[in-house]
């Protein structure tokens, strides 16, 4: 059996998208943390869970979006390769493999509390529905950061029971934290997207996209300061924070998005190692 197309389909060979998801799960926990007080083994099995679940959830929109975007993945150079684009898989094959880390992230979930899993069926919803809002709206990365970030509130939930204002206020960040590489990411696609009707924030901040996106990061940056200051955390945080939004402002400004949207976007692991990190110092 060729595996090639399935590990493909799931974007695996790819690990940027679950690094994407996996950090403010990290995020989360680190500040739950805080007030959980957890031993070092529960506090590693959480992360562990969280890490799994990630590679599984993320490989499971791949594939509702090629499912969704066969057609289209079919004419955009880019993506015409893609197993289901290219016809390497029927569309029952990749229903069946769907169901299989469906089950697989249904275990993961079964290892939580009851908040949590019920927070897991939302965070599911939104993973399905995310590929239908590049048709509606000029704002999915809006709706992608919604998706991408949930992990913020399920750790929260998973460690406390609860989701309090600083989970709040980093869940709000990381949104636009998303907004912001997620922009960066479309501009690969934006002439073809223009052609076909898909929308994107790529789009809609075409004219001025380094003076918006330094806008947005900007945001950011307050955002979690503001944060910083409400859950009392130390000064290495503030210093660390301080480093990785200056560092992805400072990029924003450097790279020309029409050739390196790419490497920007690969970019934005570090910056969000970066964050992670400062919340664990604090």
């Amino acid at each position: 059996m060729n595996l090639s197309p399935y590990l493909r389909l799931t974007r695996l060979h790819q690990p940027t998208g679950i690094w994407l998801l996996f950090l403010p799960c990290l995020f989360g926990i680190f500040l739950a943390q805080k007030s959980a007080h957890l031993q070092m083994i529960e506090l590693a099995w959480i992360i562990f869970l969280f890490l799994v679940g990630s590679v599984v959830m993320r490989s499971a929109g791949c594939v509702i979006n090629d499912l969704f975007d066969q057609k289209f993945d079919a004419l955009v150079a880019r993506t015409k390769s893609r197993p289901l684009a290219a016809k390497e898989l029927s569309r029952q094959r990749a229903f069946i493999l769907l169901d299989l880390l469906l089950l697989l992230g249904l275990v993961i979930l079964l290892q939580f509390n009851q908040q949590t899993i019920f927070s897991g069926f939302i965070a599911l919803a939104l993973v399905a529905t995310y590929p239908l809002m590049k048709r509606i709206t000029y704002y999915p990365q809006i709706f992608l950061g919604l998706t991408f970030n949930f992990g913020i509130l399920m750790s929260s939930l998973a460690m406390l029971g609860n989701i309090s204002l600083t989970t709040v206020l980093l869940y709000t960040a990381s949104i636009i934290w998303t907004v912001i590489y997620d922009t960066i990411y479309a501009f690969q696609d934006i002439e073809d997207d223009l052609r076909f009707g898909v929308k994107s924030t790529a789009i809609k901040f075409k004219n001025q996209p380094k003076k918006i996106l330094g806008f947005l990061a900007l945001m950011m940056l307050v955002i979690l300061i503001i944060l910083g200051f409400v859950a009392d955390l130390s000064f290495g945080y503030f210093f660390v924070i301080l480093l990785s939004c200056s560092a992805l402002i400072s990029q924003i400004q450097k790279y020309d998005l029409a050739t390196g949207a790419l490497k920007l976007f690969k970019s934005n692991v570090w910056i969000g190692v970066g964050i992670a990190l400062a919340v664990l110092l604090g």
